[in-house]
């Protein structure tokens, strides 16, 4: 057998042997499909859309109420509502959008104990806020039966939005722990990109409430 031919038949059996491996190989990983962080996208938008009605009725109401009573004030005599409250609570959402972005840059590094503390933060500023709206509620002294749209809407508008923090708080424990439970953060980084979308969300709710309702009343 010449040389030639001896080479032809190793190539052959080198390709036979690397052919079968591939076709003995595991497949590749699928790539994972971040369902939570869609599903979480489609809830944004329903609060969106709940909240863009909320306050289309806030203010179409005051509108219609000041045409028709010119010099008077759409908030009652008798309500107190002051500024400062409500502008350490949009300053509190501020420092918690940072909290939370370095939540996720935490979980992505695989770093638990940075990740621990930046929930923490982050939920103690939650807390504070339901705590600051609450002291809110009773600094107002707002009265729904008194013959005014204003009290029952503020009220609703604000309740609404306690009720989103708190819910925002709920995700975050949950998609906390299965994130510093599990083997591999990284796998869990979306459950907490999918709370910073809500997260993000109700800042931005709470910004055109502090606007449209305690800044210019």
């Amino acid at each position: 057998m010449s040389t030639a031919q001896a080479a032809a038949g190793t190539a052959v059996a080198t390709t036979s042997q690397e052919l079968t491996s591939l076709a003995f190989a595991p497949a590749p990983t699928p790539r994972r499909r971040r369902h939570l962080f869609v599903g979480t996208g489609f809830a944004v938008v329903g609060v969106m859309m709940y909240f863009a009605t909320l306050f289309g009725i806030y203010f179409t109401e005051r509108a219609s109420f000041l045409k028709a009573n010119e010099g008077q004030s759409w908030i009652p005599s008798s309500a107190n509502l002051q500024l400062t409250a409500p502008t350490m609570i949009f300053w509190t959402l501020l420092l918690s959008i940072i909290t939370m972005q370095w939540a996720i840059h935490a979980a992505a590094r695989q770093d638990r104990r940075h990740l621990l503390l930046a929930v923490v933060v982050t939920g103690l500023f939650g807390v504070a806020i339901i705590n600051q709206m609450a002291f809110i509620f009773v600094q107002m002294e707002l009265v729904i039966d008194d013959g005014s749209l204003a009290a029952p809407l503020i009220y609703t508008i604000c309740g609404s939005f306690v009720a989103l923090v708190a819910a925002a708080l709920i995700f975050l424990t949950i998609m906390a722990f299965r994130s510093l439970g599990g083997q591999s953060m990284r796998h869990t980084a979306d459950g907490l990109s999918a709370v910073a979308l809500l997260w993000y969300a109700m800042v931005l709710v709470y910004f055109i409430l502090w606007i449209g309702i305690f800044v210019t009343k």
